[in-house]
Formats: structure tokens, C-alpha cells, sequence
């Protein structure tokens, strides 16, 4: 009987010890594209030299939740945009006409910046731009 009793209070201890352990909280879902969602003033230089200042609107793509639209891509105008693959703090930029112009490229985002660097040809050679966005 004593050691059926020592059997049944070890198990219960050990029971309500192993009730008492810390699991990991459980982390909600983040979005990876909300820090690249905004107005932005963008620095834009092309092969080096610094060709200009504008506005651009990045949003959420609605038709896929790992992309974003950025307007205004090298300063086209408000209705110019590409969108962008987000991964982490990566951009991808795949090979987008838009009014005539070749876009492709890639970004990242750094503190409280990104950086956008692609190509933009509109069939008489390539450009090299790279752009930086700041809030």
C-alpha cells in the first residue's frame, strides 16, 4: 500500500510539475510587405548621377498577399506602377512593361529605408537606376 502511494504521488508531481513549464508564446502572423507600405519620397540616380526627386505610393497587392504595387516607378506617373515579390526585407522585381519601359530589379529594405536597384530600357538600351526611398 506505501508504495502504491509513493507511486501515485510521484506521478502526480511529476504531472503537475510538467503542467507548470513555459511553452513558447505563439507569435501572430507578421506581414512581411507593411514596412514597405506608404508615401515615399525617392532619390533616384541614373548610372551614377542624381537625375531627380519624386513621390511614390506603395501598397498591398489584394490579388496576392506576398506582393506589393509600387506607383510612380521611375517617375512615370501616378498611374505608373510594378508590382514587387516581398520576402522578408527582399524585393523582386520581375520583368514588367510599363508605358513602353522594361523594368526589372531587385530590393532591400535597411533601417528605415529601401533601396531599389533595376533596369529600365525603353528599346534604345538600358538604363541603371538605383533609387532610394525614405520616408
Amino acid at each position: 500500500m506505501k508504495k502504491l502511494f509513493k507511486t501515485s504521488l510521484l506521478v502526480l508531481i511529476v504531472l503537475s510539475w510538467s503542467a507548470c513549464v513555459e511553452e513558447d508564446p505563439i507569435e501572430p502572423d507578421i506581414d512581411s510587405r507593411e514596412k514597405f507600405i506608404g508615401t515615399w519620397s525617392v532619390q533616384e540616380k541614373i548610372g551614377g548621377q542624381v537625375t531627380g526627386a519624386y513621390q511614390s505610393v506603395v501598397s498591398n497587392d489584394a490579388a496576392n498577399t506576398s506582393r506589393i504595387t509600387i506607383g510612380n516607378i521611375y517617375n512615370l506617373g501616378a498611374g505608373s506602377s510594378i508590382t514587387a515579390i516581398v520576402a522578408g526585407n527582399s524585393l523582386d522585381i520581375s520583368s514588367q512593361v510599363v508605358t513602353g519601359i522594361t523594368i526589372q530589379g531587385s530590393g532591400l529594405f535597411s533601417g528605415e529605408r529601401f533601396t531599389l536597384n533595376y533596369t529600365a530600357n525603353d528599346g534604345s538600351g538600358a538604363q541603371t537606376v538605383e533609387a532610394v526611398y525614405s520616408k
